[in-house]
């Protein structure tokens, strides 16, 4: 009985050792064959490999360094030399001796300006007049004192306003008239030429008076164009508050005769 127990377990060690020593060349198997590469994974057609590289960063261009900034060179100081003094002329008269000089004052003869020709002619003055010895002691005529109608109107809103309404009228008028009369010289031909008049119209629209203001240089143009003013009349009411004080309005204009037309200007 004893004899059994003894050869099962030299029998069972045996084993053990023969598994041991399988593990161990199995372990040095392992060891001694070499590493597998790694498998390369397959590539997509059409991809490309992508390769990353580290590029220094640059290193930053150094300032440069600002010109000095030259100083200006201040101009040269100009001396003034001195003024040089003038020298004084002695203008003095030397005096006459008493022999000379005039015992008696001739006495002067005092000429009125409104007596001018009397005075001229040696005929005496009908009235003692007084002397005018400065130009702003002049009276103006009056024909001289009344104001262009054009200029007057521009005093206020309303007097404008009628006055761009009736002067208008006037104008045509007068055009129509001058068209129909052209001027014309003793050969029948046609004169041309620009002249100025004054026209002086009454409340009811006649003429007060027509004179020629600056002459065209043909006589018988200016006469032919007061001529036609004339035959335009009457021109109608003026309207009150285009009146001056003396109840008329005076009109200052050119007429042009040009190209077979009358024209109305303005002064």
């Amino acid at each position: 009985m004893n004899i059994a127990v003894s050869h099962d377990s030299q029998r069972h060690s045996s084993w053990l050792w023969y598994g041991l020593a399988a593990s161990i060349l199995v372990h040095l198997l392992f060891l001694l064959l070499p590493a597998a590469e790694p498998k390369a994974l397959p590539q997509q057609a059409g991809s490309q490999e992508i390769q990353l590289q580290l590029q220094p960063k640059p290193a930053p261009a150094p300032k440069p360094t600002p010109e000095p900034t030259p100083i200006p060179t201040p101009p040269p100081v100009m001396t003034k030399a001195p003024p040089k003094a003038p020298v004084k002329q002695d203008y003095s008269v030397p005096a006459r001796p008493a022999s000379q000089v005039a015992t008696k004052a001739v006495p002067s003869k005092e000429v009125v300006i409104d007596d001018l020709g009397d005075a001229l002619s040696g005929k005496p003055s009908k009235q003692p007049t007084e002397l005018i010895t400065r130009y702003a002691d002049l009276k103006p005529r009056e024909e001289d004192q009344q104001e262009n109608g054009a200029t007057r109107a521009q005093q206020s809103v309303d007097t404008q306003a009628l006055f761009n309404i009736w002067e208008p009228q006037i104008r045509k008028k007068v055009e129509r008239i001058g068209q129909m009369n052209f001027p014309k010289d003793e050969y029948g031909r046609s004169m041309f030429g620009t002249l100025q008049f004054r026209l002086v119209l009454n409340g009811d629209g006649n003429i007060a008076s027509l004179t020629l203001e600056q002459t065209s240089g043909n006589p018988a143009l200016d006469a032919a164009a007061l001529q036609i003013v004339r035959r335009s009349a009457t021109f109608g009411p003026v309207p009150v508050p285009l009146l001056d004080k003396r109840g008329q309005i005076m009109l200052l204009r050119y007429y042009q005769f040009i190209n077979e037309r009358a024209v109305w200007g303005r002064s």
